[in-house]
């Protein structure tokens, strides 16, 4: 995949940059009624702009109705050889979904800052005490490190403080994978209920799904599938869970997902 899909509580620090590019490929009356701040409505003219600019680095926002359609816009343009161009996962649907659960968040409280354990727990990963999004050189948060170490009581209250599941890292981890690699299935479920993409490809195209099903992981796996993991989806060498599966449990149990 030549772009990138983000999620409706990923767009505000997209937003942050000048240059970008929001394009709105809905029908006019839809976005007359309603349409991200600074979206312009998709056009010819706009498109033909765009590609003549060369402006290559320019990070470029597409989102239709529900995020299915503007995927095709967005390979387009990243044809043109842009590679900074974002897929809005479930459009302007999700987006809506996002307005009105930040809306209702402001009226529940919740922890301001983090509890004794989790601050001491930060400090001796080299983070600020203070910050649920430090990062760490190779770009990971406190979120992928309690989720990779099996900190199950301080990724919990990372979620309750407000952590992003799907922050990625250096190589388009996030969270979720780092979960997969420890290998519980029952952190692995907990990030996905709070909103993990199930589905989210790291730089080589790999998924959890790909990832869990390479190492022999079945009840991760399982965990996955269940939670509707795309067993189709591709690696950038082209390889399905199924072509990866490493031991035969896996092995059988894809293949019996594939004759049901």
């Amino acid at each position: 995949m030549n772009y990138r899909d983000i999620h409706a509580a990923e767009v505000q620090a997209l937003r942050s940059e000048a240059e970008l590019l929001i394009i709105d490929s809905r029908d006019p009356d839809s976005y007359a009624r309603g349409h991200l701040e600074a979206a312009e409505p998709v056009s010819d003219s706009l498109i033909k702009q765009l590609i003549k600019s060369r402006q290559r680095e320019r990070p470029v926002l597409v989102y239709c109705y529900h995020g299915n359609s503007s995927r095709d816009l967005c390979a387009f343009i990243a044809g043109f050889g842009f590679n900074r161009v974002y897929n809005l996962v479930g459009g302007w649907e999700a987006w809506e979904q996002h307005l009105q659960t930040a809306a209702s968040a402001q009226t529940v409280p919740s922890p301001a800052t983090p509890s004794p354990a989790l601050a001491a727990w930060l400090t001796a990963q080299g983070l600020p005490a203070d910050h649920r999004h430090a990062r760490t050189d190779t770009g990971m948060t406190p979120l992928m490190l309690a989720a990779l170490k099996g900190e199950r009581a301080l990724l919990e209250e990372l979620l309750a403080l407000g952590a992003d599941p799907n922050h990625v890292n250096d190589d388009d981890h996030h969270a979720l994978w780092f979960a997969c690699v420890h290998g519980d299935p029952a952190t692995v479920a907990l990030l996905i209920e709070r909103g993990a993409n199930v589905d989210n490809e790291n730089v080589n195209g790999v998924t959890c799904a790909v990832y869990a099903a390479s190492t022999g992981k079945l009840d991760v796996l399982k965990c996955l599938v269940e939670a509707g993991a795309d067993l189709s989806k591709e690696t950038s060498g082209g390889y399905t869970a199924l072509d990866s599966a490493a031991t035969l449990p896996v092995l059988k149990y894809l293949r019996g997902l594939l004759a049901a």
